[in-house]
């Protein structure tokens, strides 16, 4: 797997990027001293295809599991599921030594990040994005948030995860809609940031919007975003410069 580093001092973390890694998040869990005890919040249509796997890997490392499942799309991005997420966790007994684990696209990982900044005034969450807008954006740099009827991203916490983990494997399954969503992200990165990835876009634009990319073509696209990302958030962390 490739490893990349936000430098954030004693909040520093790593995102590992690989393909078909997703079980392995038990043992990585662990690894990092996270607990016992684990809360992943999904939706229905991501729990259907990783839920079963991810669960696996969390008991075979001797993790126990509390699922906490949330209707799918934006328009339930508010502070009305997140109370729904609160209820749940607080019914299963989830105490500080727990840790939220955000198994889904940015909706999921910004809302389940809010809850895991707020709940019992904030514990640890872990990042598991599985669209490509999420990992190459929204699932780095610890912006959570849930909407407002007035605005998008309205109420939300700067709160840094302790972990994320990218199976770049999980993105075979995206519509070509999410895909090209995704995309968008990709390059506006490289024309901000880096002309290197401008110039491979340039060469591979086709592989990218279909995901045909060599797997490690794939893994090195998804890990340029994240260096950039990464290097913005340690320099800036709470967008107030940059």
């Amino acid at each position: 797997m490739e490893t990349v580093r936000v430098e954030l001092g004693e909040r520093s973390y790593d995102i590992l990027i690989g393909h078909g890694c997703l079980e392995s998040l038990g043992a990585l869990y662990t690894e990092r001293g996270l607990g016992k005890s684990a809360a992943i919040v999904t939706n229905p249509t991501v729990a259907a295809l990783y839920l079963d796997g991810v669960k696996r890997s969390f008991e075979a490392a001797g993790v126990s599991v509390t699922v906490v499942s949330v209707p799918d799309g934006e328009s339930y991005k508010t502070i009305e599921t997140a109370g729904q997420i609160y209820g749940d966790l607080i019914a299963a007994g989830i105490d500080r030594k727990a840790c939220i684990v955000t198994l889904g696209g940015g909706v999921v990982g910004d809302m389940a990040g809010f809850v895991a900044a707020t709940y019992l005034r904030g514990i640890d969450f872990v990042q598991v994005p599985t669209t490509l807008e999420a990992q190459v954006d929204a699932s780095v740099g610890g912006k959570t948030a849930v909407d407002h009827v007035l605005g998008k991203n309205m109420i939300g916490a700067f709160h840094q995860p302790r972990l994320v983990l990218m199976d770049t494997a999980t993105l075979k399954t995206l519509p070509e809609r999410e895909v090209r969503a995704g995309l968008a992200e990709v390059v506006k990165h490289g024309l901000i940031r880096d002309l290197d990835l401008v110039a491979f876009l340039e060469e591979h634009i086709d592989e990218a919007a279909t995901l045909t990319l060599e797997v490690d073509q794939l893994n090195w696209l998804i890990g340029q975003q994240c260096r950039i990302k990464a290097g913005v958030v340690s320099a800036d962390e709470t967008e107030k410069g940059v």
